[in-house]
């Protein structure tokens, strides 16, 4: 493709036009692609990207949480931070690891080790501070990112995670979520309620937000969360934000960056316009043409595995080529990284992408 061509696709449609237009299902001049902030970092070879098409996600936040009642103390040892959460009926401990290698801001440098969950008394203790949580709406700085970014791309929100998985990341850990739903399932079963009455009021204040795309959570995973889990805790939550939601006219994805084939169908259920983080094979176990068919109404936003980006160059417009085949004609189609990629292989990576895109990204795309 020659410069003056490419300068002609460039004034049919800008990216935020293009990623829109996949959302809602219309035509799309190429398929849109599109990263987060941090996953470019700025200067001359990330300009020179975005000229060649390349397009921003940024997420804002609509709302901040305050809890007037509960205190938390923070020491701090070696590489360990811990948390003591002090309410009016008693205490809460949580620890983190501070120091982990954040691969140039491409991972969190903290990671939990001691759940703020631990045993049945701490039920009280949790359930006091879910109830004191209280989100107040801040619109204003999301307005602005949103205005100055323009047509380069999309600002996005997100309304947290539902309430098992708010459990599992934030309060439980996966063995807690897993030992308490087993052995003590109605207690569990209450505090998921509790949960999901503060949800519903952070629904609505994002419901009421500026910001069109609205994500609800969520990390899903087949190995983390099973089918009858899905169903059971996942599935009705969702459908009750996803009235607030599009009953304000937002556009409503969720974050499922694993392992899906097991969860396909009743992920089709749901009333989700787009599954944000799809990952393909070889990281995940749905094929793209197989997510096509059981979820013809759903936009796939596809992260692109990160284990891509240690082929050869050659070898990634492959990759890239075939996935996009494989969607063909392209419609419903986002291409994005939503995980991590390895930052010694970035530059690579997204040259390649960009070059694949350019040469067989344009709509509609040819199957054969």
């Amino acid at each position: 493709m020659n410069r003056f061509s490419f300068t002609i696709w460039l004034i049919l449609m800008n990216i935020r036009e293009r990623i829109y237009s996949a959302l809602n299902g219309n035509e799309v001049d190429y398929v849109p692609w599109a990263v987060k902030p941090n996953h470019l970092p700025r200067g001359e070879w990330e300009r020179n990207l975005r000229n060649l098409g390349l397009g921003l996600t940024i997420p804002v936040r609509v709302y901040n949480l305050l809890r007037p009642h509960v205190r938390i103390e923070q020491i701090y040892e070696n590489s360990f931070q811990t948390n003591i959460y002090k309410t009016p009926v008693g205490e809460l401990i949580q620890k983190t690891r501070i120091d982990l290698p954040s691969e140039a801001g491409e991972r969190s440098s903290h990671w939990t080790t001691v759940p703020l969950f631990k045993k049945e008394e701490d039920y009280k203790v949790l359930e006091f501070i879910i109830r004191d949580t209280i989100a107040k709406p801040s619109f204003e700085d999301a307005e602005i990112i949103e205005t100055e970014l323009g047509g380069d791309g999309v600002v996005y929100t997100n309304m947290g995670y539902s309430p098992l998985m708010e459990l599992m990341i934030n309060f439980m850990g996966f063995r807690g979520v897993a030992h308490e739903a087993i052995r003590r399932k109605d207690v569990f079963e209450e505090i998921l309620e509790v949960i999901h009455e503060k949800k519903l009021e952070i629904c609505k204040v994002v419901a009421s937000s500026p910001i069109k795309i609205v994500l609800v959570g969520d990390n899903i995973d087949e190995m983390i969360v099973n089918p009858r889990f899905f169903e059971k805790y996942c599935i009705p939550y969702y459908e009750e934000y996803i009235d607030i939601l599009k009953s304000a006219g937002k556009i409503v994805g969720s974050h499922m960056d694993g392992r899906l084939r097991s969860l396909g169908k009743l992920i089709g259920e749901t009333r989700f316009d787009f599954i944000h983080g799809f990952t393909p094979p070889p990281s995940g176990n749905l094929p793209i043409s197989e997510a096509r068919k059981i979820w013809k109404d759903k936009t796939l936003w596809i992260n692109i595995p990160e284990v891509i980006f240690y082929y050869e160059s050659s070898q990634i417009v492959s990759y890239v080529k075939k996935l996009l085949k494989e969607a063909a004609p392209g419609d419903r189609l986002i291409l994005s990284i939503t995980e991590t990629i390895p930052p010694r292989h970035r530059r690579k990576g997204y040259e390649a992408i960009t070059r694949a895109v350019l040469e067989y990204g344009k709509y509609p795309i040819n199957s054969s």
